[in-house]
């Protein structure tokens, strides 16, 4: 019986060190690909952690990400945020026009593709 109940033990002290591990690896690890399939091309992307106040800095810097374009957008690896906003502003019009995305978990995502709808005037985004 003391058998039995130190392979238990051992077990569930595994597990729970490998669920540590695992979670462990994935936070902070934010890094995407964002794809534009808009028919727009994209002025400026900014990603910041989620209600920030300050969007910060450009990720596409003096460039733009032409519609059918991707661009690969990395963090700091000593981050440990997963929960972030992301708005995008388009060439040629107003703030106004902006899309904001709110509590985007990114370290569950490596792939955003945003698609506009001229029928509803919505722009809208898959994940991979």
């Amino acid at each position: 019986m003391k058998d039995i109940a130190m392979i238990l033990k051992n077990t569930l002290i595994a597990v729970s060190i490998s669920l540590f591990l695992a979670n462990a690896a994935t936070a902070g690890d934010a890094d995407f690909t964002l794809t534009n399939r808009t028919g727009y091309d994209i002025e400026s992307v900014y990603v910041v952690p989620s209600k920030q106040k300050d969007w910060g800095n450009d990720h596409l810097g003096d460039e733009t990400l032409a519609n059918g374009k991707s661009r690969f957008i990395a963090f700091n690896k000593s981050g440990k945020h997963c929960i972030y906003d992301m708005s995008i502003s388009w060439v040629g019009y107003s703030t106004n026009d902006d899309v904001v995305w709110e509590r985007l978990n990114l370290c569950e995502i490596n792939k955003i593709t945003l698609r506009y709808n001229s029928k509803t005037n919505k722009t809208s985004m898959t994940t991979d």
